[in-house]
């Protein structure tokens, strides 16, 4: 079954249900609705890895809790953080469906004087065998400690080793809990304010680790960066050093050790496409972040092009991701944001290509048509490349071929969502790819017959 969202009286959203598929994109006017959607879809699968957390944190500080009390806590102030204070919408339901049985719920409590994340039966149950195997695990090891007796460093590897195949069993069934095992990443809009910022990284207030108290207009005041924010920054310093050295040595260090034609294909492209958009190439050495140009030519990024700025870990963590070959759910905010249309088409070219690696899974928001018409062209070659491969080889990779069934489109507006996808054509509807202009056109008419 696939997964699906439902939202009721959130924010800018009165009635909304959609289904999950593997590419989804959101148009919209400003303040309509499309990162109220997009965040809670990401909130509500990033339970999984707040849940592996949780056990992990559980067995190490010898804290077993069968409740999830502690647990639904924590995903509440989770929420809070992305959202801010939400008790101006005490009718508000947010409601996730993972596929498998089991759903999540957020909505006000009986007397609106707090936020609930509600788990289902099943996921209680299934909280509970964890907990028990953890429990069961340091109970045994507990044992031996107490005996008083020197452990052998047999005993000591064997007990290693217990650990180990407890924490890769947790993974592994909390994947299945929630059904899906890909890594999860949320590139915000307002990307280039950490490129502009970046000498003075660590003057910049990250907020708080966990909110305290038990006001949820305490909790929204303690933050002073977007929740999202926080953990995009912190990808970022974590793949920094692995740009110490130059991007193409990097490539060409994994295609001569992949021995897949195919997968060195897809690399090239991957790399062509990104120094088609940043124009230069990035380079992290001494704390400093460059973009470097070629013939001894450089600018330190928080004096690149705002375009540059906006883009520049958007590509390299896509580029990463296709480097290792990683499953990802990702969600890009506003991708088209300082480009020119041919970027905003070469950025979609990057996308579908990260798309089409396994089984990756895709949300943008975005404002452009461009980036609509670009999608559109991926998608009608993929038809007509089912008859005709050759010839459309020779106009669009393959590898950027997009499957109708993959994708959905919406349209955010009046407190709910629209397809825009036309299911018989596979394609984005034309009409509503950029309203904007017919109403610009109009107006020009209408002054053109004036004068005439």
């Amino acid at each position: 079954m696939p997964q699906q969202l439902i939202i009721q009286n959130f924010g800018p959203i009165t009635d909304l249900k959609i289904e999950l598929k593997d590419i989804l994109i959101f148009i919209g006017s400003q303040a309509s609705g499309k990162s109220t959607v997009s965040k809670a879809i990401f909130f509500f699968k990033s339970l999984r890895d707040d849940l592996t957390t949780y056990l992990y944190q559980c067995y190490h500080e010898k804290q077993f809790e069968d409740t999830i009390t502690t647990f639904a806590k924590r995903a509440k102030q989770k929420f809070i953080k992305m959202y801010g204070s939400v008790l101006q919408f005490p009718e508000m339901e947010l409601k996730y469906q993972y596929g498998n049985g089991m759903e999540v719920t957020v909505k006000p409590s009986t007397n609106n004087q707090f936020t609930t994340v509600d788990f289902d039966d099943f996921f209680k149950q299934k909280f509970r065998d964890l907990v028990d195997q953890s429990r069961s695990l340091n109970t045994e090891l507990q044992q031996m400690s107490s005996r008083g007796l020197f452990s052998s460093s047999r005993e000591i590897s064997a007990i290693k080793a217990k650990e180990a195949a407890l924490f890769e069993n947790i993974t592994k069934e909390v994947n299945q809990l929630f059904n899906d095992d890909r890594d999860l990443l949320f590139l915000p809009a307002g990307r280039s304010l950490i490129t502009i910022l970046s000498q003075q990284r660590y003057n910049i207030d990250m907020g708080e680790d966990l909110i305290s108290g038990n006001t949820e207009l305490a909790a929204d005041s303690l933050i002073k960066l977007d929740y999202l924010m926080q953990n995009f920054i912190n990808r970022i310093d974590s793949a920094k050093p692995i740009f110490n050295q130059a991007i193409g040595d990097l490539i060409k260090e994994k295609l001569s050790t992949s021995t897949n034609s195919e997968t060195k294909r897809v690399i090239t492209l991957a790399q062509n496409i990104v120094d088609s958009i940043l124009k230069g190439s990035y380079r992290y050495q001494n704390g400093t972040e460059r973009i470097d140009f070629g013939n001894g030519k450089s600018t330190l990024i928080n004096f690149a092009s705002s375009g540059q700025q906006e883009v520049v870990w958007i590509l390299l963590l896509i580029l990463l991701l296709i480097l290792n070959q990683r499953n990802v759910f990702l969600v890009i905010e506003e991708p088209e944001a300082h480009l020119f249309p041919v970027a905003q088409k070469q950025m979609i070219d990057l996308i579908a290509l990260l798309a089409n690696q396994a089984a990756n899974q895709i949300i943008l928001t975005t404002h452009s048509p461009y980036i609509l018409s670009s999608f559109n062209n991926l998608l009608y070659a993929h038809q007509l490349g089912l008859q005709k491969s050759e010839q459309v080889e020779e106009i669009v990779n393959h590898n950027l071929w997009i499957d109708p069934h993959r994708l959905n489109a919406f349209i955010v507006e009046q407190g709910t969502t629209r397809s825009i996808l036309d299911s018989e054509m596979g394609l984005i509807e034309s009409a509503e790819i950029d309203r904007a202009s017919e109403i610009i056109v109009n107006i020009f008419n209408q002054l053109f017959e004036i004068e005439d």
